[in-house]
């Protein structure tokens, strides 16, 4: 992406164009000579330059034409009337996934994803890498960085025609950006089984849109608060039928999951950004207090409504 130093508004060469869509510079030119659409510019030399909204526009021009639609069905639409039609297409698709009867076999990587496989409903059955390719793959990013890319792109890799999701709570924002140019649908956690379902249905159809603490001190600085329960617990919480007529076992679980998972951000950030280790040590251990007090509200809420906590 460039600023013209006339307008001062960014556009993007072929080259960026190709890789932020996924049209070939020949489809460009192709497209261009039909007069599907035209460069906002052209270069000093005769480079053509494309406008923020129509890399937009030719984005979803690809995943249209990738549907079925003809090119010279869609070149006249707005960019509105093309977000709309890619929407409708979706929508229809996750539905038409959502009421599949046959089960969904799916493959998790990472502790925490396999907590939340956990407790999806019976159409979805968990599978191991040795069980055959799945219909679909969750990881769940919640390590360093590097780490985390790596396991993406491994496990893209291996399996390069299976939809991929990623579940997040706090990362990077580079890394989910990153992850969201190359495709992958991204799903912030913690979230309800149901939101969680629909998500996977979607992410089947192509359709756009933590670990746990360990007890005692920490190798990076950060005193440790014992946690009391589990992440494959506060699932299993989360997705329980309370007695009390509200959702706060729900909400609180929730709480509990979020706050442990920017501990888990904060111990990361203290090795990969050592110049604000102070300010990350700081940050987790009050963090950390204040995930125990009120994981010992949910506690209290658990005896209260006689809900059963599994051992982990």
């Amino acid at each position: 992406m460039t600023i013209s130093e006339n307008t001062e508004l960014p556009y993007f060469e072929v080259g960026a164009v190709s890789k932020i869509t996924g049209l070939s510079a020949n489809t460009l030119r192709t497209w261009e000579r039909r007069n599907f659409i035209q460069a906002s510019s052209r270069s000093a030399t005769g480079r053509r330059r494309y406008s923020q909204e129509q890399v937009e526009i030719l984005a979803l021009m690809k995943k249209l034409t990738g549907m079925g639609d003809a090119i010279s069905s869609i070149a006249t639409l707005s960019l509105g009337e093309l977000r709309s039609r890619l929407l409708e297409y979706q929508t229809n698709q996750t539905e038409a996934s959502s009421a599949r009867t046959t089960v969904v076999r799916i493959l998790p990587f990472g502790e925490r994803a396999k907590d939340w496989v956990s407790i999806l409903p019976a159409q979805f059955k968990y599978v191991s890498e040795k069980e055959g390719a799945p219909d679909i793959i969750v990881i769940a990013v919640d390590g360093p960085i590097a780490e985390s890319r790596r396991t993406v792109t491994i496990v893209s890799h291996e399996n390069p025609n299976t939809p991929i999701a990623i579940l997040y709570d706090y990362a990077p924002r580079e890394l989910i950006q990153q992850f969201s140019v190359s495709g992958y649908f991204l799903i912030r956690m913690p979230c309800s089984t149901e939101l969680l379902t629909h998500y996977l249905h979607a992410a089947m159809v192509n359709a756009t849109h933590q670990n746990a603490p360990m007890d005692g001190p920490d190798d990076n600085g950060i005193p440790s608060v014992p946690r009391v329960f589990s992440d494959k617990q506060l699932a299993t919480i989360a997705t329980s039928n309370p007695n009390i007529r509200c959702e706060c076992p729900h909400h609180i679980s929730a709480l509990v999951a979020s706050l442990a998972s920017f501990e888990n951000y904060c111990r990361r950030c203290e090795i990969e950004s050592p110049a604000d280790a102070d300010v990350h040590t700081y940050l987790g251990s009050e963090i950390a207090k204040a995930r125990s007090i009120v994981e010992n509200a949910l506690l209290y809420l658990c005896e209260k409504d006689n809900l059963v906590v599994p051992s982990d």
